[in-house]
């Protein structure tokens, strides 16, 4: 039998048809109502091993160091979290070291040039100055460093405990709340 020459073209119109007729249009699958919040907890950035030196208006040199680190948004402002052996220093023009602050965990936020340390923190300073606690917040714009919960701060003359520390790094003064300790006596 010989098939008519419009035949071929019946069967390939007719399948074109079936793929027209079955195919639907399909509309993009609708997102979660959390989706914003966990697109942002999505770090903006991600590195292990980090390392950062920079230098800040005056001519201080700040290293930084921490075994991890994510650049994460938080609502309107961008924040740095470091875990891990977390190092600031504060190092003047002439290479000394002026201060330097040792955590687990940290958060920097850059446009509000303010840092929190928790988990073990040590701060040192290159007047003999040692604190520790579980939670510090240094604000560099107000040259404050506050820690509102248990603090031990030890001076060349003096060992205190308390709570509630307030530091003011451009004055060397501190203020101390619910205090105990040995104090040296300013007559010796």
């Amino acid at each position: 039998m010989e098939e008519a020459p419009y035949g071929s073209w019946a069967r390939v119109c007719g399948l074109l048809i079936l793929l027209l007729v079955g195919c639907k249009s399909q509309k993009e699958p609708l997102r979660p109502a959390d989706w914003g919040e966990k697109r942002r907890q999505i770090p903006l950035y991600e590195a292990h091993g980090f390392t950062l030196e920079w230098i800040d208006t005056t001519g201080k040199k700040i290293q930084l160091q921490a075994q991890s680190v994510l650049r994460l948004r938080e609502k309107d402002t961008i924040k740095w979290l470091l875990r891990g052996a977390v190092q600031a220093a504060y190092v003047n023009q002439n290479g000394d070291t002026i201060e330097t602050l040792r955590s687990q965990e940290a958060e920097i936020f850059p446009d509000r040039r303010s840092f929190t340390a928790s988990k073990e923190v040590f701060l040192t300073t290159a007047e003999g100055l040692r604190l520790e606690t579980d939670y510090l917040i240094w604000e560099h714009e107000k040259n404050l460093i506050t820690a509102p919960d248990w603090v031990r701060l030890e001076t060349p003359k003096e060992v205190l405990r308390g709570e509630g520390l307030e530091y003011r790094t451009d004055q060397r003064t501190y203020r101390l709340r619910r205090t105990r300790g040995r104090i040296q006596s300013p007559l010796q």
